[in-house]
């Protein structure tokens, strides 16, 4: 029976981008994929500097960035064609370094990270395969699965990772429970190519209008989409009807100007498991949770998932954490995925309402949230932070200032340090930035003192020194004020942060960074547990 350190089931974006992650933390990790090649029609369009910043973990970033385009900002627009909502991306640079918000092609997207798989020796792609049963024990999981022709074998593995989609058949097996956000409406997603030169809005547009509510989306080069309400009476397999779907599109656009690519009818839903962790079995995207499409994050929710999980699985393996460390992966990403699909949610009725008494009132209301400037129109503004797991909380349990934010990582560089983004000098570890030179000595002592901790790094912004590395400290400058700006903020000398680029904690002064560092370290847990054996 082949062993793995971890088995994942599902090999699109979520699997894929954790199948890179762990293969470059060294793990040996088998792939399930029933299908035999990528779905080749665009399905998700939309992604985020949060994703990114995962594709930059395992080295893709770059390859990705270079078939994608900036989003252009969505316009709601209301009964009589005004503007009554902006969504749109914060300006670039953003403070992640990369393009806040832009558009793909995802089988484009996929063939890169699948790309990026093939690099690791270690990682075992199974395509044809599907995942039938599991069963689990204190030491490991065993997965049987079976190819196209019937073929079955049995694999071991020290984890379950399910990234296999709104069916999971880990999830069913599981019986996790699902809460049930109550959205649930048909809608059909039609993609085109452009023919020509046609005119069609610069920006993406929502369409609120109660006689057929829709979504127009700008796609990288001549991808274009539409995603439109079926509404009551009307059948969603009419769509099916060439000439029906002609009729309804020629309502946003002269249909004799585009090539339709693909028409796909969904039933659009708003849900969360409560539990995504089963002892050695954990549950990652649309397995464990599915979003309307309004806010473009049903793709990012899973690179996040992927992202939190793979640097905990990688701290346990090597023994630098407990393995009870591994259940803020729920505490963490419940809360926040369900805040999204709820916002994700909201956007909807906003969009698809379709008594027009009602819709007029919300144009009014919406419009006048506009003008005031009451509205809220930067994107990132809609994403939270973390709010639970595995942070720096007060001493009266109330959770620390900046714990949980997502850190920046600006460029940086010195004259011995050529100009790198920050992820990339600090890879992999906790690390701890500070203002000046002051922080450094106390920070490496505190650091070596830690069980949990020990490869920690120092980034220290002291403009005094010529940069480069000194007394076990990165010292650098920063590009665009980010981190100063971050930290003057929350009135932060120091923060900690997680390998995941989210802020476990600020310090004010030395007994904060002092208690900071110790709870981390504490949180982590013991190494006086040996490294988890092999199987």
């Amino acid at each position: 029976m082949q062993t793995f350190d971890a088995i994942i089931s599902g090999y699109g974006p979520t699997g894929a981008t954790l199948a890179n992650l762990l293969g470059s933390m060294g793990m040996r990790v088998a792939v399930i994929e029933r299908e035999n090649a990528i779905f080749d029609k665009p399905r998700a369009i939309t992604a985020d500097h949060e994703a990114t910043r995962a594709f930059q973990a395992a080295g893709l970033a770059e390859a990705i960035m270079q078939s994608t385009c900036a989003h252009p900002g969505t316009d709601f627009v209301g009964v009589q064609g005004q503007v009554i909502k902006r969504f749109y991306p914060m300006p670039a640079p953003g403070p992640l370094g990369w393009e806040p918000t832009y558009m793909f092609y995802q089988p484009a997207l996929e063939a890169t990270l699948r790309e990026g798989v093939a690099r690791f020796n270690d990682v075992q792609v199974l395509l044809g395969h599907s995942l039938v049963e599991y069963r689990q024990s204190e030491h490991r999981v065993e997965v049987d699965i079976v190819d196209g022709n019937g073929q079955t074998q049995t694999l071991a593995g020290r984890y379950l990772l399910a990234c296999d989609g709104a069916r999971s058949v880990v999830r069913t097996q599981m019986n996790a429970a699902i809460h049930d956000l109550d959205f649930d409406e048909w809608w059909v997603v039609v993609d085109v190519q452009l023919l020509g030169d046609i005119e069609l809005p610069e920006r993406c547009v929502q369409y609120c209008r109660p006689s057929r509510p829709g979504t127009y989306i700008v796609g990288p080069d001549q991808l274009r989409r539409w995603e439109i309400k079926v509404l009551p009476g009307e059948s969603p397999e009419s769509f099916n009807d060439p000439a029906h779907l002609d009729a309804v599109l020629s309502m946003f656009v002269d249909t004799a100007s585009v090539q339709v690519q693909r028409v796909a009818i969904y039933r659009f839903h708003a849900v969360v498991v409560e539990q995504w962790r089963d002892r050695r079995v954990f549950l990652l995207g649309d397995a464990a949770h599915q979003m309307p499409p309004f806010m473009g994050q049903g793709l990012c929710a899973g690179v996040r998932d992927a992202y939190n999980l793979a640097w905990k699985l990688d701290a346990v393996s090597r023994g630098l954490a407990d393995p009870a460390m591994l259940d803020s992966y729920t505490a963490e990403r419940r809360p926040h995925v369900q805040q999204v699909v709820a916002t994700a949610k909201s956007f909807g009725l906003i969009i698809g309402e379709l008594d027009e008494d009602a819709a007029r009132l919300r144009d009014q209301r919406l419009q006048a949230e506009l003008d005031s400037g009451v509205a809220q129109t930067v994107r990132q503004a809609f994403i939270p932070g973390l709010s639970a797991g595995l942070l720096h909380f007060d001493d009266n349990g109330t959770l620390g200032a900046g714990a949980g934010q997502l850190f920046p990582q600006p460029w940086v560089s010195g004259p011995a340090l050529p100009r790198a983004r920050l992820d990339d000098v600090t890879r992999g570890q906790f690390y701890l930035v500070c203002r000046d030179s002051r922080w450094v000595e106390q920070a490496n002592a505190l650091f070596a003192d830690s069980t949990c901790l020990f490869a920690s790094a120092v980034v220290c912004l002291d403009k005094r020194r010529q940069g480069g590395f000194e007394n076990d400290a990165v010292y650098c400058t920063e590009e665009g004020g980010f981190i100063q700006q971050w930290l003057a903020s929350f009135e932060a000398g120091a923060v900690l942060v997680r390998p995941d680029g989210v802020a476990f904690g600020i310090a004010r002064d030395p007994a904060g960074l002092a208690a900071l560092i110790v709870d981390a370290d504490q949180k982590m847990g013991s190494v006086s547990f040996v490294r988890e054996l092999a199987i």
